[in-house]
């Protein structure tokens, strides 16, 4: 039976060269991760820091489509935690409670950057445009983000069928 636990940590590892080494987005108090721990690492994995931050959702989508509505939700959750805590860790955002990401801890050892701390799920939540994709709020935001996610996805489904060689 699944837990829970809401409250989500991500611990992230650059390199010397600020390029992501790898990161781990789960639940604090079972360790669980969310969707796969590290879901994103084979897009994600050497991409330096600045292209890390301004990668946008529909960019990542043209350039990885996610025909599923929950991988793509769950998807566009790493992406989100990933640039909250980057963005504190540059000084974007000051990383304090209430914030996307409240920095728990950042360390430069060994030519590496990790960063660590916890996840605000509502904050990253609502950076994407579906609200989560679950539609039990009944908001007008809701129903409008799942139009356009439907209709994003129908774009790159038929894009997808027009490359395919025959």
């Amino acid at each position: 039976m699944p837990c829970k636990d809401i409250t989500e940590v991500i611990h992230i590892v650059l390199d010397s060269e600020d390029r992501l080494k790898e990161y781990r987005f789960a639940k604090r108090t079972c360790g669980q991760g969310v969707g796969a721990e590290s879901l994103l690492i084979d897009q994600l994995a050497g991409r330096n820091l600045s292209e890390l931050l301004t990668i946008g959702a529909d960019d990542f989508l043209t350039e990885y489509p996610i025909y599923d509505e929950i991988e793509e939700f769950l998807s566009l959750k790493h992406l989100f935690a990933i640039q909250s805590a980057l963005e504190v860790l540059t000084g974007k955002e000051p990383g304090r409670k209430g914030d996307a990401f409240a920095a728990g801890e950042i360390t430069y050892e060994d030519g590496e950057t990790t960063v660590y701390g916890r996840i605000v799920i509502d904050v990253v939540t609502e950076k994407i445009k579906s609200c989560g994709n679950c539609g039990s709020c009944g908001s007008e935001k809701a129903e409008t983000g799942r139009g356009e996610n439907e209709q994003r996805r129908a774009a790159r489904a038929t894009t997808a069928a027009c490359e395919v060689p025959l």
